[in-house]
């Protein structure tokens, strides 16, 4: 914090260095979920059809096969990308994401340590997660039926255990806020209001924000360990307009000054580039 700036309210900060965490280790860890005889049936189907084909495609299907085997088992397995072996790409598009989905939110102050009020802006945060996690929010649901059916399962399991487990802790931070002083609930409610008046995503499956590249972002950000694996932005745009479609990917030189943008490097072997 800069001198001479107010002092933000502990509660804030605790808040705020507790949520980092809780979210790193929630995006990293495998579900708690029991493979089952369905599982077992997908993820077969899935390794022989990739035996039918080759290059890019046969490894995408191989990464689906492994991702619905870690995520059916809560034991074992990779459980994705670290904090510490995130692309520096993948940082970039994460605060491009947070500021669609959370559109009264100002992210860049935040990551600066210059939000004032901070209670509003927590309400703010809180309440465009709820509003994102509602089960009543069917927008998140929309957004994944327009995958191909094929892509479906993985997502879906992930949007189940997601909405549980964030919308525990927004009730953990809304019992917290209300034994705060009158000043910072005030603020704090104010700002959750404000991000429920706006909301995180439309009924449209839109993200309440977004840009012409938000759903790009999206895909390259919910599959980058998969992205890590392609060799070329010719690989990527391929995929992109596999999962996405060609109408709204466009054609490769888009795909070239966007990775461009946020420095998605494809060398050989065929990493992109990584902090070390």
């Amino acid at each position: 914090m800069e001198p001479g700036q107010p002092q933000i309210s502990k509660w804030v900060m605790d808040i705020f260095e507790d949520w980092e965490k809780k979210l790193s280790v929630l995006l990293s860890a495998p579900f708690n979920k029991t493979p089952c005889h369905s599982d077992r049936e997908n993820i077969a189907k899935i390794k022989a059809e990739a035996e039918k084909t080759s290059g890019w495609r046969r490894e995408w299907m191989l990464w689906q096969a492994e991702a619905m085997q870690v995520k059916s088992d809560s034991g074992s397995g990779e459980k994705g990308l670290s904090k510490n072996g995130m692309p520096s790409w993948l940082e970039r598009i994460e605060m491009e994401l947070a500021s669609a989905a959370s559109p009264t939110v100002n992210f860049r102050a935040v990551q600066q340590k210059r939000f004032i009020p901070a209670a509003l802006i927590l309400g703010e945060m809180i309440g465009h997660e709820f509003s994102m996690w509602h089960a009543d929010n069917s927008g998140l649901a929309v957004s994944l039926d327009r995958l191909p059916p094929e892509f479906q399962l993985l997502p879906k399991a992930i949007l189940e255990d997601h909405r549980k487990r964030r919308l525990e802790y927004v009730r953990e931070v809304v019992a917290i806020a209300v034994r705060q002083p009158f000043k910072d609930v005030r603020q704090f409610f104010r700002g959750f209001s404000m991000a429920m008046q706006k909301g995180s995503m439309t009924e449209q499956g839109e993200l309440a924000g977004a840009t012409s590249t938000t759903k790009i972002y999206t895909m390259l950000a919910f599959y980058a360990d998969f992205v890590l694996r392609l060799q070329s932005v010719h690989e990527l745009h391929e995929w992109l307009c596999m999962m996405l479609g060609k109408l709204l990917i466009g054609d490769i030189k888009r795909v070239e000054k966007i990775c461009e943008r946020i420095g998605l490097n494809f060398r050989p072997p065929g990493r992109p580039e990584t902090r070390p």
